[in-house]
């Protein structure tokens, strides 16, 4: 999550939760051999071009990063989630 997203009580935007979450269940159930981002460490690019460069053409390969990129991301957006809801009370 970037800071100042409000994830809870905003009126211009009520289901952003629910719409965060949903974009979450999307990107589990999307296949996915090779994972790029908008930003290299997100998928470990240098490391990948390194072994790329050195004759390893399956370097970026990486269902299993991506997915595990997916579930970290999802998990620090449900503790930002419980944290914010926490708060509203």
């Amino acid at each position: 999550m970037n800071p100042g997203y409000r994830l809870v009580g905003d009126k211009t935007y009520p289901q952003i939760a629910a719409d965060y979450q949903h974009g979450f269940d999307v990107l589990r159930a999307l296949p996915c051999d090779i994972f790029l981002g908008a930003h290299g460490g997100y998928f470990g690019l240098m490391e990948k071009h390194t072994r790329w460069k050195a004759g390893d053409r399956d370097a970026f390969i990486d269902p299993q990063g991506y997915k595990a990129y997916v579930a970290d991301r999802e998990q620090a957006f449900q503790a930002e989630l419980r944290r914010q809801e926490a708060g509203s009370r």
